[in-house]
């Protein structure tokens, strides 16, 4: 180290006790920067101090107040010149860097500002537009040319939202920023619904210039939204007025947890929904599978999980066990919400009260059954009628196939028609018969002892040729019964003999 600038800076430190206390610092850093040779130290003293400008003169101050309280030193002069000359380089080398970081940020600030998909305006204190984007010219439809140097209020803002607007720029020209959501106006005339994000611009000596905007149409996404809310307002209240239960269940380890239950649940079973939907602090006081009758629990589950293991939907119709007691009839339909790679994640599904139906249902049966009974009461009666021909004389003309069930009904309906009219005749016409087998012969024998054991006498008409030979083929003894060609025949003996006590049997006790 030079011993002269160390003489000189030791000497300057000495002088600078007899100056004012304000004067010291930046005189002891220029010694400190003499006898260490680096202009750092004197920097560093004035580096807060204003502009590059105003620092360039402070130095020059520094260097002639030092060069006074040394000037019986002709030597220090120079030392003195040269470490300030050194500071002064390094000032405006740093103002150097400083100025290009500046470029630098602001050509990309004004990168940004042009490419950015945000709308941006600058406006100054009195509204009138100072800069404008090409996002602006696509979303307001005016260009920059158009734009600047109008009132952003007057050309963006109409009527129904110049107040609401007018208050935000209110508050930015009081420093305050302010965001808003607000209707705009293109110039095409359209409205359209803008999001606006705002910052304060500020002069240097800090009065408020203007502000600086940037914005975005969002007319879409609230129609959107409003679409949406919509949908769900709609939702909600159709599941609201569902004459039933729409419900959600999640998988968990622990079990199927209530996602959603709609409030068609407490008119189902009489209990509310909430005793069904679990919180993170308890557990469902109440299971909906509980009030399933107990033996009606396995069809139901046993049903739900073969149809979630082959991803297809289910329909159950099940008893519940109400609150106050009563058994309702239920009819579930439901299927599982499956991921990509079909694993089940939840159960949708719906549950409606068809205990009406069920009871309708049950008494159109025991109708129908009724029905049928009566049907086949009334083909009895038309299949094996009973023809009263005259006192003491009826006839029964068989008419179609003769099978087993209508071979019991031929006796039974012959037995109540002789009981019932006191009949002495009895005419069975077999006329109508297709073919006489076995069984049918066997229905007239059985039927003519039956007869003859009440009394009465059998009369068999209607049996043709091709009859005839059948019967006699199948060696059946017809020798106790009155054969006659046909029913006309039988009648007219019938009507002739009635009262002949010789054609009546006596009744077997």
């Amino acid at each position: 180290m030079n011993t002269t600038k160390l003489f000189i800076a030791d000497t300057l430190r000495t002088r600078c006790v007899d100056l004012p206390l304000a004067e010291r610092p930046v005189l002891i850093a220029l010694a400190d920067a003499l006898s260490t040779d680096n202009p750092s130290h004197l920097l560093v003293a004035i580096k807060q101090d204003g502009s590059i400008i105003s620092r360039f003169n402070q130095l020059d101050r520094i260097r002639r107040q030092a060069t006074e309280l040394l000037n019986d030193i002709p030597t220090a002069a120079g030392p003195i010149a040269d470490i300030v000359a050194e500071a002064q380089r390094t000032l405006i080398q740093e103002e150097e860097e400083l100025l290009h970081q500046e470029h630098m940020l602001n050509q990309r600030l004004e990168q940004s500002f042009i490419t950015s998909p945000l709308a941006t305006l600058e406006a100054n204190e009195h509204g009138i537009i100072t800069r404008w984007n090409p996002a602006a010219e696509r979303i307001f439809g005016w260009s920059a040319k158009e734009a600047i140097g109008k009132n952003a209020i007057e050309l963006l803002v109409p009527n129904i939202a110049r107040e609401h607007v007018e208050d935000v720029v209110k508050a930015l020209l009081n420093g305050q920023a302010k965001n808003s959501r607000n209707e705009n106006i293109t110039k095409d005339g359209r409205i359209i619904i803008c999001q606006w994000y705002n910052a304060v611009l500020y002069y240097p000596d800090g009065r408020v210039a203007g502000w600086l905007s940037q914005t975005e149409d969002i007319t879409d996404q609230i129609r959107a939204e409003e679409a949406l809310r919509e949908s769900q307002r709609r939702l909600t209240s159709l599941v609201r007025n569902l004459p039933g239960i729409a419900y959600r269940l999640r998988y968990t380890p622990a079990g199927w947890v209530p996602e959603f239950l709609s409030e068609g649940v407490a008119e189902i079973s009489g209990y509310p929904a909430s005793d069904f939907q679990t919180t993170d602090q308890s557990p469902p006081c109440r299971r909906y599978v509980d009030l399933i009758v107990p033996e009606d629990r396995g069809p139901v589950r046993d049903s739900i999980r073969t149809a979630l293991a082959q991803q297809r939907q289910y329909e159950i119709t099940y008893r519940i066990v109400r609150a106050d007691g009563n058994i309702r009839w239920v009819w579930e339909r439901g299927s599982g919400v499956y991921d990509d790679n079909g694993q089940l994640l939840a159960i949708e599904g719906f549950v409606t009260d068809v205990t009406a139906e069920r009871q309708a249902a049950e008494e159109r049966q025991a109708l129908n059954e009724r029905i049928i009974v009566a049907q086949q009461a009334a083909l009895r009666e038309l299949s094996t009628p009973i023809v009263p021909i005259s006192k003491g004389v009826i006839a029964m003309p068989l008419i179609g196939s003769i099978d087993s069930i209508r071979a019991q009904q031929v006796i039974e309906t012959l037995l109540d028609g002789v009981s019932t009219t006191n009949a002495q005749i009895v005419i069975l016409d077999v006329t109508g018969v297709p073919v006489v087998d076995t069984q049918v012969a066997n229905t007239l024998l059985r039927s003519a002892q039956a007869v003859r054991l009440l009394g009465a006498e059998v009369l068999l008409t209607g049996i043709r040729p091709e009859v005839a030979q059948t019967i006699v083929g199948l060696g059946l003894d017809l020798s106790h019964i009155r054969t006659l060609a046909t029913l006309q025949d039988g009648i007219l003996y019938a009507l002739k003999h009635r009262d002949d006590g010789q054609t009546r049997p006596s009744r077997v006790a």
